[in-house]
């Protein structure tokens, strides 16, 4: 057996939501008192966790940018050599770029390492697992998993710093375990995950807010109002310092991740910055480092652009952008770094709207010449185990390939079984013109189509 194969073989992001719906939300109530048993399994203290200054980012959309920034701009804090622990999701080519150390994925060697430590420790009969509730489980699901393997991970390995990127809400996230982080973050906020977390921008405000702790300063980038109002009535609830609210950077910042949308994630990792380092004490935080930070940043499979290593003539523009707002921003992006003839690759997880994610795209005017659509599916092991279920998926892309001839009658669409058939279809369709290939709705996707396109990230 392999890491990865035995990582698959726990319960998927999906089935747990779907869990946490068919419960009404109960399922969540013992999720962190689980989590710290856990913990408490692998030879850790919950308190043990607050040595690792964490700085922790919740949101809809942009919070994997802004751990990004983040890690770049703390990278660059002259005379430090911070080692820096960063945990993301999902992962686009390999499960271990969900662990990072000073920017770089584990190595295969490591990621091994801790993760037999992690899964073995959990696997044996002593000491005993101390059981919340009856019902409680014996082994954390798969994104459980794995951010109880970064928590074990970075403190192995004496981080002086964890970034740690929600999952999925924030108040019953396994990340937000941590009893005392260096500071909060909250990116942009949308409708998503309403399953689990609620269909109105409130009750999302909530769950995302849950990530603030009595006497930690919390930041946010604007927001609707009345998400601002949870925001601040959860903070004065939790004993917290009021809210920061900060505004995006100016147009003359340069950003090493493309899109106008970056310079508010930007704007929210410097105000994160500047606090970690108050709380540590380091006073030399000056807009030369953190200028640089911010030019050096990368977050591949948001805003990326690549030659095709095989066709000369072709190139991709991948994005996962999945709400609607980020994926306004995804387009706008498109429309004002390509040319034509351009060529959609789209897949929307079944749990979120193809219909409206399409729309978007239609009113944003990218004019495809076609539209290819296939399932989260690769040939890859670590993509075996994705956030949705198999079953109908080749369905739910012909609905979708239904829905944008709604919107673009004239434009050619095409729906095929795998990630691998739709590159190799498109590299043979269109490899002897000059063409433009944006690849969004879903970072499994765009990391499939790094994976089998660019063979990295």
């Amino acid at each position: 057996m392999t890491p990865t194969c035995d990582l698959n073989g726990l319960q998927t992001n999906h089935q747990i939501l779907e869990q946490i719906k068919a419960s009404g939300g109960r399922i969540n109530e013992n999720s962190l008192p689980e989590f710290g048993a856990f913990i408490e399994k692998l030879g850790h203290q919950v308190d043990d966790l607050n040595k690792l200054n964490v700085i922790h980012v919740t949101g809809t959309k942009g919070k994997g940018s802004t751990c990004a920034f983040i890690q770049s701009i703390l990278s660059h804090m002259p005379g430090q050599s911070l080692k820096i622990g960063l945990f993301t999701s999902p992962h686009l080519i390999e499960v271990r770029e969900r662990i990072q150390i000073n920017g770089q994925p584990l190595s295969r060697g490591d990621f091994a390492k801790y993760f037999y430590q992690t899964y073995d420790r959990l696997k044996a009969p002593l000491p005993a697992l101390r059981k919340v509730a009856e019902e409680s489980p014996s082994m954390p699901m798969y994104f459980r998993f794995l951010t109880l393997m970064a928590y074990h991970t970075f403190l192995a390995e004496n981080v002086d710093v964890a970034i740690m990127e929600v999952g999925v809400g924030g108040e019953y996230d396994s990340t937000n375990v941590v009893r005392q982080p260096s500071v909060c973050g909250i990116a942009s906020l949308g409708i998503d995950h309403q399953g689990a977390l609620g269909t109105t921008i409130e009750e999302i405000a909530w769950h995302k807010a849950g990530i603030i702790k009595r006497g930690v300063a919390v930041f946010t980038v604007d927001q609707p109002e009345s998400a601002l109002r949870v925001i601040r009535e959860r903070a004065a609830e939790r004993q917290a310092p009021e809210p920061t609210v900060v505004s995006p950077l100016s147009a003359d910042v340069t950003l090493g991740i493309a899109g106008d949308h970056q310079r508010t994630n930007a704007a929210l990792a410097v105000a994160l910055c500047h606090e970690w380092a108050r709380k540590q004490g380091i006073s030399n935080a000056s807009d030369a480092w953190i200028a640089q930070g911010l030019a050096d940043a990368q977050w591949p499979g948001r805003s990326q652009t690549f030659a095709s290593p095989r066709h000369a003539e072709m190139t991709w523009y991948v994005d996962g952008a999945h709400t609607v707002e980020s994926m306004a921003a995804c387009a706008a992006w498109f429309v004002g770094a390509s040319s034509g003839p351009r060529v959609l690759l789209f897949n929307a997880a079944h749990n979120r709207s193809a219909q409206a994610l399409l729309a978007v795209l239609s009113a944003k005017g990218c004019d495809f010449v076609e539209a290819v659509f296939c399932p989260n599916l690769s040939r890859r092991a670590d993509s075996a185990n994705f956030t949705v279920l198999n079953d109908a998926e080749l369905a739910q892309q012909k609905e979708s390939a239904r829905i944008w001839a709604t919107h673009s009658p004239l434009c050619k669409t095409t729906v095929l079984p795998t990630i691998d058939d739709a590159v190799a279809y498109i590299e043979a369709t269109y490899a002897a013109t000059p063409t433009h290939v944006l690849v969004t709705g879903s970072l499994h996707l765009v990391g499939g189509v790094l994976d089998a396109a660019k063979g990295s990230i």
